[in-house]
């Protein structure tokens, strides 16, 4: 009998094991945040300065790695509804880490690309995009919402960490901040896998930490990782169901405004506002804050009302942020903080949205390759979004036209989501 198992007997009197899993996971995107998903951006001027290149070099391995993301994303899900978690967490930070070692090394252009692809290829496989969402919708039923929003606060947590960044790349240079981040990684993240779990059932315990059924042995077998409880649909019949490709167009919708808004933020409050660079980082900032109120309350309001309900909300809050800076003159920092607030509370709920909602509408029994694709899908017009918005500009001069477009997107999305199956509609079609 495992030390979990055993542990059980007394569940009642301790933390749940998964928000072990939960805390696991915001130590594991803090430190991903820090190092790449956000931290990458202050040593792109350095490496620019290094090598003398011009700024698409980097802008394009950005963007690069928003392409990549969408490709490898479906394949991490599936690979998490086939194999254990734990080691796909485990052998993404080992890719991961050395990918940062070998990026301090880089030489010259095909170094820098190559290895940046090494560090893409194992942060999707360990980010919160898709694989820890899978491992706590596992865990958690009544209180699925709320734990995933916990676990996706890392970037939040990760935003002051940039400023460290920023301090030991001018004392030391950029090399020495990847170096440690590589390190950091490899030790850190690993170890953090060994608390993963896929699943409570084979160790005798339940989703949200409830006692076991009466007459439930806690002996199991000695590869309790093998073992699959999971209920709900397989694959091939979400595909065929109406609710995924209406959730996965709420998605990329949402994703659109969302991606094309966030590139754009700081040039339109410059240009189209009048605000100075500083203050308009100020008003990005602001925005990325209130988003971890998004994040947490988002999920926890997915636990207790029709999610429908939610995700219309999102979406006209999200509309009405814009429509806000339509409407109203804005010309001071304070005059931005209605946008603010809505923006990046809308911003933040789509973040514990995929998971939560993909494992109301379908189950877990798939719900790795059901996030994998919806991930995949998002990206793809987060990638699209702030293509046009900036086409838009270049022909008018100004946001404007753009945002109008944004606006009809978000309230398009309204009805969309209130078409999709009520709740018990979809529970009775998981018991099935």
């Amino acid at each position: 009998m495992s030390d979990l198992s055993a542990a059980s007997k007394s569940s009642r009197h301790r933390i749940f094991f998964g928000w072990y899993i939960v805390a696991a996971s915001v130590l594991t995107n803090t430190l991903l945040s820090a190092a790449f998903f956000q931290g990458f951006g202050v040593l792109i001027i350095p490496i620019e300065h290094t090598f003398g290149w011009d700024r698409w070099v980097v802008s394009a391995a950005m963007s690069m790695r928003q392409l990549l993301s969408s490709f490898i994303s479906p394949s991490v899900g599936l690979l998490l509804d086939r194999f254990s978690a734990r080691k796909l967490i485990f052998w993404s930070a080992i890719v991961t880490g050395i990918g940062f070692i070998a990026l301090g090394l880089t030489t010259g252009l095909v170094t820098f690309f190559l290895f940046f692809l090494i560090v893409c290829f194992g942060a999707s496989g360990v980010s919160h995009a898709v694989t820890w969402p899978v491992i706590i919708a596992r865990w958690f039923r009544r209180n699925r919402g709320l734990a995933i929003g916990l676990a996706v606060m890392g970037p939040i947590f990760g935003t002051p960490l940039v400023i460290i960044n920023t301090q030991i790349e001018e004392a030391h240079g950029w090399r020495i901040v990847l170096f440690a981040y590589g390190a950091i990684v490899l030790i850190g993240i690993t170890l953090l896998s060994m608390l993963v779990r896929d699943r409570p059932e084979p160790y005798g315990l339940r989703p949200d930490g409830d006692p076991p059924e009466e007459g439930t042995a806690l002996a199991i077998s000695t590869n309790p990782e093998k073992q699959k409880t999971d209920a709900g649909l397989p694959l091939r019949a979400v595909l065929r169901t109406k609710e995924f490709w209406l959730f996965f167009g709420y998605l990329a919708g949402t994703f659109t405004i969302n991606s094309a808004i966030q590139v754009h933020m700081i040039p339109y409050f410059e240009q189209d506002v009048g605000l100075t660079a500083a203050w308009s980082a100020v008003v990005m900032a602001m925005v990325y804050i209130t988003s971890g109120v998004g994040r947490i309350g988002g999920g926890y309001l997915l636990d207790r009302i029709d999610y429908r309900y939610v995700l219309a909300v999102v979406a006209a809050t999200m509309g009405l942020s814009l429509l806000y800076l339509q409407v109203v003159t804005v010309k001071s920092l304070w005059a931005t903080v209605p946008f603010s607030l809505m923006f990046g509370i809308s911003l933040g709920c789509l973040v514990p949205m995929r998971a939560t909602v993909g494992a109301i509408m379908f189950g877990t029994r798939a719900i790795g390759g059901v996030l994998g694709l919806l991930q995949g899908g998002s990206i793809a017009a987060g990638v699209v979004g702030p293509l046009v918005m900036g086409l838009i500009f270049d022909r008018n001069g100004n946001y404007s036209a753009a945002i109008w477009g944004l606006i009809v997107v978000g309230a398009l999305m309204v009805p969309l989501s209130l078409t999709m199956a009520s709740p018990t509609e979809l529970a009775e079609r998981i018991d099935q």
